[in-house]
């Protein structure tokens, strides 16, 4: 998928296991608020590297299954890998892009996380979302609102990493802030029954606290290639993030994610 924003591959990978590490037990409660339970069949919706599918594939058990489509190869590779090291055999990996999804009645539950921020047309995929579930099926949706970033204290190079974050997204037809708009997207594709809540981690140490320069590692290609910093700069808010970060009493979130919830009925 050419519209995906943060570097892929297996330095992509990297960070999705970071990603996911921090995230782990804010999704596990997700999908249990978002009943997953034992013998549905389920399709993880850009799976990236694979951590939520392998969660859901525990929690359908050996009855359900889970397919897992992802449009970057590496990263699909290195799931395949993942699955086969946990002896699971419900988990199906398939490099996909998610506008090319096709399915009729066919999943009980569909699941995405981070992925429709970055696409130029969400309401495409959706509408793929609702033809493949079946008849009372559930889709659940983890995005961001970037714009809820917040540090304690403030700190230029953070609030400098969050902007450009949601320029760079502006820049090719995406939306960073696309959590607000899960709710009505979902509305207009014809779901029912939509719920939501807010999850919004923030840390001062640990794995958590690296995310803001991680991913703005990621974005500072393409923010160069769009001319939105240089690299002289590029290399100074690297460098005061990081900084921000080794300081013991930094506090720093990850953006605010709206979980949704919907049926097809």
């Amino acid at each position: 998928m050419k519209e995906y924003t943060i570097y892929g591959g297996d330095l992509g990978k990297s960070r999705l296991d970071i990603l996911s590490s921090t995230l782990h037990d804010q999704t596990t409660k997700f999908l249990e608020w978002g009943a997953v339970r034992a013998g549905l069949k389920c399709l993880d919706l850009g799976c990236g590297g694979g951590h939520v599918s392998l969660e859901i594939a525990n929690m359908v058990g050996p009855s359900g299954t889970v397919k897992s489509i992802d449009a970057d190869e590496r990263k699909i590779d290195l799931a395949s890998r993942l699955c086969r090291s946990k002896g699971l055999m419900n988990v199906d990996f398939q490099v996909m892009d998610a506008y090319q999804l096709i399915g009729f009645h066919e999943y009980d539950l569909i699941y995405s996380r981070f992925l429709l921020s970055h696409l130029s047309s969400p309401e495409l995929v959706l509408q793929n979302a609702f033809s493949a579930l079946k008849k009372g099926g559930i889709i659940l949706i983890e995005d961001t609102d970037f714009s809820g970033h917040f540090s304690i204290p403030s700190n230029p190079a953070f609030d400098r990493y969050v902007s450009l974050y949601q320029w760079l997204l502006l820049k090719k037809n995406a939306d960073a802030n696309r959590g607000q708009q899960l709710m009505s997207l979902l509305r207009e594709t014809g779901f029912n029954e939509v719920e939501f809540q807010v999850s919004q981690p923030a840390y001062r140490s640990g794995e958590g606290k690296l995310m803001a320069e991680i991913t703005f590692s990621g974005i500072t290609q393409s923010l160069l290639d769009e001319a939105l910093i240089d690299q002289k700069e590029a290399e100074g808010l690297l460098k005061d993030l990081i900084a921000f970060r080794k300081q013991e009493d930094s506090i720093v979130s990850l953006p605010r994610i709206f979980q949704v919830k919907a049926k097809r009925t």
